[in-house]
C-alpha cells in the first residue's frame, strides 16, 4: 500500500497530523491522529530514533534498529494497516517503499481502577473493572497465575472492530461452552459494538429474552472465583461489565460480600432473607387483591373490618388502585434514577413520603395499598439486575389476581416455575443446583463450609 493510496483511504481526516522528515536522504512521512495518540510516545519511539540513524532510512534498518515500540508491525496489506491507524497507532511511509510501519503510541486516557458503585462491599477487595480491555485482563491474570487461563480475542462490529476476549481456564471450563461462545460471537455480523450488552443479547439463550441468563459482574475477584468454578468470562473494550455463563437464577441472590462473611450461616440468611423479599415482591400485590375481591373470607375479622374502613369512600376496585400504586411507585424510581443525586433525594422523600401521605389523606388511595405497593417496591431491589423481569411478574401477578384470585396466582406461578425449569442454559440447567439437585457442596441458597466445598471438589 502506498503512501498515496492510504492518504485517499482517509480523505477529510481533519484529526490526522503529518510530519515529513529527511532520514539519510529518504523521505520518511509520519502519519498519526492526534486525539488517539500521545506526543510523547511519538517523539520518544518515532521522531528521536530516526533523526539519530545517521543512515539511509530503510523498513529493515527501522524495524529491527530504529523503533522501540512496545507494538511495532511492517506490512503492506492496506485493510490492517489502516485498522492499525483507527487504533491510535503512528503508521511511517519510507520512501517509495509500498511496506509501511505501525508503531504503537497510544495515549488514550482511561477511567482509574476503583470500587465499581453497584458492587460495593463491607469486606473484600475494593476493585472494579473500568473501561480498558487490557486493563481487565490484567485484573483477572494478577489472581490466576497458571497457564492454563487462556484466552481468545475476536474483534467485532465492521465500524467499531471492538476488541472482545473470551476467557477460560483449560481442564476447568467445558470445551464444548468455550467452542459455543467463540462461534456465537464470530458470527455476529454487527455495525459496532458499544458495550457488553450487545454481546449478552446474543448469547442469551432466553428465547422470551425476559429472564437474564447472561451475567455481568464488574469485580474482577467475582469473575475469578467463576472461572475457577469452571465458566466462561467475556470481556469487551469499552464495557467495564464481564460477561460470565453459564448462568444461573440461583446467582442473583448472591452477593460479593457472601465470600467474605466469616461464617457461613451468615450468608444463608441472607440468601433465605432476598427469596423471601423477591417472592413477597411479585405476589403481594397480587395476594392482597385477590383477597380483597375474591377470598375475603379467609382474612381474620380483625384485619378485615380494617381494610373495610380504609377502603371506604376509595373511588377505584382493588385491582385498579393497586396497579396505580405500582404505577407510582413505579415512574417515581425511573424519575429518581435519572434525576441528579441531590435532586433524586429530595425527589425520594418527596415522592415517597408527602405524594403517598397526601393521596391517602386525599380519600384517592388506601393506606393499605400504598404500604403493599412501598413493601413489594423494596423487596424488588434486593435483586437489582432483575428488577425489570419482577416488576413485569408483579404486574401479571397482579392482573391475575383482580380478575381470577388464587387460583389465578396458583396457575400463573405453576406457568412460570416449569417455563424456568425448562431453560438450558449452555449445558447447565436454569434453576441449578435446586432443579435438578446438584451435590451438596454446589453453591446454591445455603453457603457450604470451605472444608465442604474442598472435600466435594
Amino acid at each position: 500500500m502506498t503512501k498515496y493510496d492510504f492518504l485517499r483511504r482517509l480523505d477529510n481526516f481533519a484529526d490526522m497530523k503529518e510530519r515529513t522528515l529527511d532520514v539519510g536522504g529518504t523521505e520518511v512521512a509520519v502519519y498519526f491522529l492526534d486525539p488517539m495518540c500521545s506526543s510523547d510516545k511519538i517523539t520518544r519511539f518515532v521522531t528521536e530514533p530516526l533523526l539519530s540513524l545517521g543512515r539511509k532510512a530503510t523498513v529493515k534498518n527501522c524495524l529491527e534498529k530504529i523503533i522501540y515500540g512496545a507494538d511495532c508491525v511492517a506490512t503492506s496489506d492496506a485493510d490492517t494497516l489502516v485498522e492499525e491507524f483507527l487504533d491510535g497507532k503512528t503508521v511511517l511511509f519510507i520512501g517509495g517503499d509500498d511496506t509501511a510501519i505501525a508503531v504503537d503510541t497510544k495515549g488514550i486516557e482511561y477511567r482509574a481502577v476503583a470500587e465499581p458503585p453497584t458492587s460495593m462491599v463491607t469486606k473484600g477487595p475494593r476493585e472494579g473493572f473500568n473501561e480498558n480491555i487490557k486493563t481487565n485482563l490484567m485484573l483477572l491474570r494478577k489472581r490466576i497465575k497458571t497457564p492454563d487461563f487462556k484466552t481468545e480475542n475476536i474483534k467485532v462490529g465492521d465500524k467499531t472492530g471492538t476488541l472482545v476476549s473470551v476467557c477460560y481456564i483449560e481442564g476447568a471450563a467445558d470445551k464444548k461452552v468455550v467452542d459455543a461462545v467463540v462461534k456465537k460471537i464470530s458470527g455476529l455480523k454487527l455495525d459496532g459494538v458499544l458495550d457488553s450488552s450487545y454481546i449478552a443479547a446474543f448469547l442469551d439463550v432466553d428465547p422470551t429474552n425476559l429472564f437474564k441468563t447472561v451475567g455481568s459482574v464488574e469485580k474482577p475477584d467475582i469473575v475469578a472465583s467463576k472461572l475457577l468454578e469452571g465458566k466462561v468470562a467475556v470481556a469487551v473494550d469499552g464495557s467495564p461489565l464481564v460477561l460470565t455463563l453459564p448462568y444461573t437464577f440461583i446467582e442473583d441472590m448472591h452477593s460479593p460480600d457472601d465470600y467474605y462473611y466469616n461464617t457461613p450461616q451468615t450468608a444463608t440468611v441472607a440468601r433465605i432473607l432476598r427469596l423471601l423479599a423477591m417472592t413477597a415482591a411479585v405476589l403481594l400485590p397480587a395476594i392482597y387483591v385477590a383477597l380483597q375481591v375474591f377470598h375475603y373470607q379467609m382474612l381474620p375479622s380483625k384485619f378485615l373490618i380494617t381494610i373495610i374502613s380504609s377502603v371506604q369512600g376509595i373511588p377505584f376496585p382493588p385491582m385498579l388502585e393497586m396497579l396505580v400504586v405500582i404505577l407510582l411507585f413505579d415512574v417515581l424510581r425511573e424519575a429518581n434514577a435519572r434525576m441528579p443525586q441531590i435532586a433524586g433525594l429530595s425527589l425520594s422523600i418527596v415522592g415517597a413520603i408527602i405524594l403517598g401521605d397526601a393521596a391517602v389523606k386525599a380519600g384517592l388511595l388506601s393506606a393499605p395499598a400504598v404500604m403493599i405497593g412501598a413493601m413489594s417496591g423494596i423487596g424488588l431491589y434486593t435483586m437489582p439486575d432483575n428488577t425489570m423481569l419482577f416488576m413485569l411478574l408483579r404486574l401479571a401477578f397482579t392482573l391475575l389476581g383482580g380478575t381470577v384470585g388464587i387460583v389465578g396466582i396458583l396457575l400463573g406461578a405453576m406457568l412460570t416455575v416449569s417455563y424456568v425449569v425448562s431453560l438450558d442454559d449452555y449445558g447447565m440447567p436454569y434453576l441449578s443446583p435446586l432443579s435438578p439437585p446438584t451435590a451438596a457442596g454446589d453453591d446454591g441458597i445455603i453457603k457450604m463450609p470451605q472444608d465442604a466445598i474442598l472435600k466435594d471438589k
